[in-house]
């Protein structure tokens, strides 16, 4: 059976059924994309209105009937959408901004067809299949009547998202009548919501195929929640629950819902995934503290997804329910790791298997640490620029492995400028100093040009490596030349290159030659800093130090003042 259920925008493919979006990939399958809810229905409103304006009132009607949010939300969510799509906002192909205005989808849009039915190819997933394990394992546990708290944590782009959202699929697949409650987290502005993710979560559920389940059971148990969407229900409705809402607290509130989703428990086994806990609200994070905690058998499993980096940050208060669920045995993390340059060969090789060219895993593994999102990125940055070739279901080189220089994609550098952003003014300052320095630095030698001592710049370097931001400590023996200070080294080379560039040239030429200035006077009397430059500079791309005299006066400068101290 066919039917038009899916809209057409080369390569992209909006399926308005399974309400996913599809990347054409010639030689080999299609690519499933995961979006967030809010996400797909603002797409689908600017492709199902592509060529006319279309407000921002209008998309925040179309993807927040129910809840009041501020354009700030929207334009979060524009962005998100563009670094799927590989938009560029400056140079659209897709969305573009209608100054105060709104947006407009500016690509050619058509109708296509799908055949019901047939099986959708998902997208390649490598290095997680023991995590995968762990997660059905859990999900075993809770059918049997053991609640189930699981916290998938790990840093931006490590493919929490892919990961929850492939879970979805299995376990759905495998279990009978498995009812499925996703919510989406926001930060800030709208976010700030009591229950954001939870009414979020809702709000589809009764839009859904079993909305009537749902809206009977809210407005026999959870009225408090029922009137949260006003356009659910009749006026009638609405005034004759006036008077069982009285006395609406926040208590009552969690404890309605608590109510709701174990009832729903002990009909269907509930999977309930929370997205983003790090921009949770007090009164979500007290909904999963009170599903934890409870005692009483149900079928129901609980999983959250957070970066720990911005939990730290604003001492958010799921940190001190994650510490205490765990120490009393009432949850379970799993902290996801990068991948391997196995795993990246894996994903390179895709689903022709092929050998992909010597190297080429090795040179991705080396620029993005292992990040999916980053390693996925790069790939297709480099296919665009014309350096690799997507043929037959893997890449291939076409051009020499040594000529290749990873540039920070376009559809990369808004997530990590808005990460550096976080930081105070102070850190990012000292950060774009050590990015002139090399991959790996020191307290020693960064207070050359931050004009700072080095003790107040090692225990600001321990800070972020707490808080797991930007850098890291590197394992092993100090380096030579660095007075017994810890070495520490960018989490990403992808980090360091944003860093750099954001300076201006003349920046980065004073800083280069600060650091060259440093080198000579250290060098004279401890021999062994010599030996600084090589060690300095490690991770950087080969080739960088025979170009880095003529990149750094267009600009493009990569290197290091230590490479080029020592070319």
């Amino acid at each position: 059976m066919v039917s038009a259920s899916t809209k057409q925008f080369s390569p992209f493919r909006l399926d308005l059924i399974n309400e996913c979006l599809w990347r054409s990939r010639e030689h080999e399958c299609d690519e499933r994309i995961s979006l967030t809810p809010k996400a797909f229905a603002v797409l689908r409103f600017l492709v199902e209105h592509a060529g006319r304006l279309v407000t921002q009132a209008e998309l925040i009607d179309a993807a927040w009937p129910d809840v009041v949010v501020q354009p700030e939300v929207l334009k979060a969510q524009i962005s998100n959408i563009r670094l799927v799509l590989g938009d560029d906002p400056n140079c659209p192909k897709f969305i573009q901004t209608l100054h105060r205005r709104g947006y407009e989808f500016i690509a050619p849009v058509s109708d296509a067809t799908t055949n019901e039915g047939s099986e959708l190819v998902r997208p390649l997933i490598v290095g997680r299949d023991s995590t995968l394990q762990i997660l059905h394992q859990r999900l075993r546990t809770a059918l049997n009547g053991q609640r189930q708290v699981i916290f998938i944590t790990g840093e931006s782009g490590i493919g929490k998202s892919s990961l929850i959202e492939h879970f979805e699929h299995e376990a759905s697949a495998a279990v009978r009548q498995l009812r499925v409650v996703r919510g989406q987290c926001i930060e800030g502005y709208g976010g700030k919501e009591p229950f954001y993710a939870m009414l979020d979560a809702l709000g589809q559920l009764l839009h859904g195929p079993h909305r009537e389940d749902w809206k009977q059971m809210l407005a026999s148990q959870a009225p408090t929640w029922l009137v949260q969407f006003p356009a659910l229900l009749t006026r009638q409705q609405r005034e004759s629950l006036q008077s069982e809402i009285l006395g609406n607290t926040r208590e009552r509130m969690l404890r309605e819902i608590h109510a709701v989703l174990e009832t729903m428990a002990s009909v269907h086994p509930l999977l309930i995934v929370f997205e983003d806990l790090q921009w949770a609200d007090e009164a979500t994070v007290g909904l999963i503290s009170a599903l934890a905690r409870r005692r009483n058998p149900a079928h129901m499993a609980l999983a959250g997804t957070y970066c720990p980096a911005d939990v730290t940050l604003d001492n958010q208060p799921l940190q001190t329910l994650a510490r205490e669920l765990l120490v009393h045995g009432l949850s379970h993390e799993i902290a996801l790791t990068p991948l391997t340059v196995t795993d990246v060969d894996a994903y390179v090789r895709g689903a022709s298997r092929t050998t992909p060219a010597d190297g080429l895993a090795n040179l991705i593994h080396a620029h993005t640490e292992g990040n999916p999102l980053f390693m996925v990125a790069v790939l297709e940055d480099m296919t665009r620029r014309g350096l690799l070739a997507h043929e037959d279901g893997t890449w291939r080189l076409a051009v020499p492995l040594q000529e290749i220089a990873v540039e920070v994609p376009e559809t990369l550098l808004e997530m990590l400028e808005a990460r550096i952003d976080r930081l105070s003014t102070e850190e990012q300052r000292i950060l774009e100093a050590a990015s002139a320095v090399g991959t790996v630095f020191s307290a020693d030698i960064c207070s050359a040009v931050a004009n700072a001592e080095p003790e107040h710049l090692e225990r600001l370097f321990e800070a972020l490596t707490r808080r797991q931001q930007i850098v890291r400590r590197v394992r092993g023996n100090q380096l030579p030349g660095t007075n017994g200070y810890q070495c520490y080294e960018f989490r990403h080379a992808l980090y360091r290159e944003v860093l750099y560039r954001r300076m201006a040239a003349s920046q980065r030429a004073r800083l280069e030659r600060s650091i060259s200035q440093w080198l000579q006077t250290r060098a004279s009397r401890a021999p062994e800093t010599h030996e600084l430059g090589p060690h300095v500079g490690k991770g950087s791309n080969a080739g960088y130090a025979n170009k880095n005299r003529t990149a750094r006066d267009n600009g493009t400068h990569r290197g290091t003042a230590l490479e080029v101290a020592f070319a």
